[in-house]
């Protein structure tokens, strides 16, 4: 059989819906696995912490680094409530790791994480950094609502060579601008919006429309990988 590309999910802030569309992937394909990555950073340039009057306080990019990385795999760490990988099981994941890393080894550590996988069964990727690395193949999607919670300098890489853009509108609102903050992303990467990957709209609240009405979004989001 032939591998199974997984499928990176990327957004320009914390809760933008990656996590969200993660889970709704997984529940989609049947014996989906997820990898959940937080990539270290130092707390004076967290994208979580100073952002707005949401910020929270225990971002695990800023939680003490291990010696360059860990493979998270203790059932009860992953199933901590509220926890993205708590959350990403309860969708239905055959198997879930969080990978922590440091920049510095993060592409070594990437490789030795996906090995734990089954390369015959879809893997959904939960976070940016998987699409910095250039030698990772994978279907990168990237989703990006109206309003984020700032823009983080890892989305850049993944929009460069995203192949699906998925954009929620505004609450409330019909029409569909581009945010302001993708248009600001594609000045610093020198992309021309015309230019832009694939795009699929979606409503402000996607995840609570009927299942026939994300079908749209999850076909777009497979299909896409298995024709490379």
């Amino acid at each position: 059989m032939t591998p199974q590309r997984p499928i990176v999910i990327a957004g320009p802030s914390a809760n933008c819906g990656k996590t969200e569309l993660a889970c709704q992937l997984i529940a989609a394909l049947p014996g989906a696995q997820a990898l959940k990555i937080t990539r270290f950073h130092r707390e004076e340039h967290c994208p979580v912490h100073g952002v707005n009057d949401q910020g929270q306080d225990n971002c695990d990019g800023c939680a003490p680094a291990p010696a360059g990385f860990e493979l998270i795999d203790d059932p009860a760490v992953l199933a901590t409530p509220n926890k993205d990988t708590d959350r990403l099981q309860r969708a239905g994941a055959s198997k879930v790791l969080w990978l922590r890393a440091a920049p510095a080894s993060f592409n070594y550590a990437l490789q030795k994480a996906v090995q734990r996988f089954d390369p015959q069964k879809p893997l959904v990727v939960e976070g940016n950094s998987a699409a910095t690395v250039d030698d990772f193949d994978a279907t990168v999607v990237v989703i990006w609502p109206q309003k984020t919670r700032g823009l983080k300098a890892s989305v850049l890489p993944a929009l460069k060579r995203c192949d699906v853009l998925v954009l929620v509108e505004a609450e409330g609102a019909p029409a569909r601008p581009l945010p302001h903050t993708l248009r600001s992303a594609c000045h610093r990467i020198g992309m021309d919006e015309n230019r832009l990957p694939q795009v699929l709209w979606v409503k402000a609240n996607w995840w609570q429309q009927p299942k026939d009405a994300q079908s749209s979004l999850i076909a777009l989001c497979t299909d896409v990988g298995t024709r490379k």
